[in-house]
């Protein structure tokens, strides 16, 4: 059997591969600064600051509770049917108001879960975390008028007009369908 041997020709005739030197830039440019690349938030239309300007809004402004429903930032809580839930036994409507005890559960929503799961549905323990909120949906506008600490629950409950309007606009674009732009907040006529 032939002994195999790799194929090595420009080692054996001397020919090292060298290390490319970098090329050395005037001193003038090494020093300017650079312009940094747009960031995933920045191309969506949130300023440069947004981090700090929600952090205000949330921890400085509103001192990490929830303007909407009173909860703390980082507390977990037990969530109810409805909006409602649970902190050290007292249950809280979805605005904040203590109430006796949660409502029944919505049939639907009760039989869906006994189908799925095999149980009726329980009250679940999330961990509370605060967002900052557009109230007019413009991530460009951050005026404190605009602005809102508001829980994961409270944010979606605002928005759910919106997310349903751009799940309908995804849906029709996926069929490929043309669809006549206009903004979430104004009616064609």
């Amino acid at each position: 059997m032939p002994e195999f041997r790799p194929v090595m020709r420009s080692v054996e005739r001397g020919d090292v591969p060298r290390r490319k030197r970098r090329s050395q830039s005037p001193p003038a440019l090494a020093h300017a600064k650079r312009e940094r690349k747009p960031t995933k938030l920045m191309l969506k239309g949130y300023p440069r600051d947004w981090s700090n300007i929600s952090r205000r809004v949330r921890f400085e402004r509103a001192k990490g509770v929830c303007e909407q429903c009173g909860k703390r930032h980082g507390e977990w809580v037990y969530q109810g049917p409805q909006g409602t839930w649970q902190r050290e036994g007292q249950w809280f409507d979805e605005r904040g108001h203590a109430i006796e005890k949660p409502p029944p559960w919505p049939s639907k929503q009760w039989w869906s879960h006994l189908r799925h799961y095999g149980e009726p549905p329980k009250p679940r323990r999330v961990r509370i975390v605060l967002h900052t909120a557009h109230l007019d949906h413009n991530p460009a506008n951050c005026t404190d008028e605009n602005l809102a600490a508001l829980c994961q629950q409270c944010h979606l409950r605002y928005d759910v007009g919106l997310h349903l309007w751009t799940w309908r606009l995804n849906r029709d674009l996926a069929r490929g369908q043309k669809v006549l732009f206009c903004s979430a907040s104004k009616k064609l006529e």
